[in-house]
């Protein structure tokens, strides 16, 4: 008869026993009874400790983002772009867009639809990536939420650009923005984006780090042998293909301008390191394999 195996064992810490605090106890011999210290209680979402309730949280909202993303996107996609040259440039006969409004920009839009879809794809797959190839680095982080204010910012910006846009430009203007051919050129810079990140984090498997350390070996192959950072050109092509699909000229400028000079910062100062880390083998590999990001060989 074969034994059961053991539970996995949890990548999160567990909280202590409230029995586990001395300070929470009184002696057996002291009067009175004795009563446990209560633990503090860590509400859902208002940080982001590694605890399983939190994870709990994040994922039904970010599953939830992506649900009512995917609902706006067939409920109005029919009805939203426009498909031939001579319809986005208003031809006699052309069909009228629909309804200029802030309500119909909000909650009538596909391509803002397909973009939270498409954001909370991303992050739900930066956590069921990491904790299906590189548990020992699992933690709520690992949904990449908290990646600083200026990325938040950005995207903000950008539901906010397609929302004005929408709701205030002339519909001649507008007929750009429903440009058919457009929103799919970007969906697909998007699944490009999304491919070469996840691919990134499952070849590097547990050297996928920002942190270099003892052990890590240079990885070459699969997704790697074509791009020698496909982690960072596919967030790059990701973040840039959502605001193709927003259709937003300004935000799209931005993105490029902004995520260009960041990565090549990055880049420049982590490959510094990683020539020191891994020596020859890493100039000959640098050499060989570009970076697969706009103007950064």
């Amino acid at each position: 008869m074969t034994e059961p195996l053991a539970a996995p064992e949890s990548p999160f810490p567990p909280r202590p026993s409230p029995s586990s605090d001395p300070s929470s106890t009184q002696s057996s011999s002291s009067s009175g009874p004795t009563h446990a210290k209560p633990l503090p209680v860590e509400f859902p979402l208002t940080s982001f400790s590694s605890t399983p309730h939190n994870v709990a949280c994040f994922a039904f909202l970010l599953g939830a983002c992506w649900a009512i993303g995917l609902v706006v996107v067939a409920s109005n996609a029919s009805t939203w772009f426009l498909w031939s040259l001579d319809a986005v440039k208003g031809a006699a006969g052309s069909a009228k867009l629909g309804e200029k409004s802030l309500k119909t920009a909000v909650l009538g839009s596909p391509q803002l639809g397909a973009y939270l879809t498409s954001w909370a794809a991303f992050h739900l797959l930066e956590f069921v990536v990491t904790s299906m190839y590189n548990p020992g680095k699992l933690s709520v982080s690992s949904f990449l939420l908290d990646n600083g204010r200026g990325y938040h910012a950005a995207h903000i910006a950008g539901i906010v650009e397609h929302i004005l846009e929408e709701a205030y430009l002339p519909e001649e203007w507008r007929r750009w923005k429903h440009t058919g051919g457009i929103f799919v050129f970007g969906l697909v810079v998007v699944w490009i984006g999304q491919v070469l990140r996840s691919f990134a984090m499952i070849s590097a498997s547990s050297n996928f780090s920002h942190l270099k350390r003892p052990g890590h070996q240079l990885v070459k192959t699969g997704i790697y042998s074509w791009s020698r950072h496909p982690s960072y050109a596919g967030f790059y092509w990701w973040a840039v293909g959502t605001q193709i699909v927003l259709g937003n000229p300004l935000c799209t400028i931005a993105f490029v301008a902004v995520l260009q000079g960041f990565f090549a910062n990055r880049i420049r100062i982590e490959e510094a390191y990683l020539v020191k880390f891994f020596g020859k083998d890493y100039e000959d590999y640098r050499r060989k394999v570009p970076t697969r990001i706009l103007f950064i060989p």
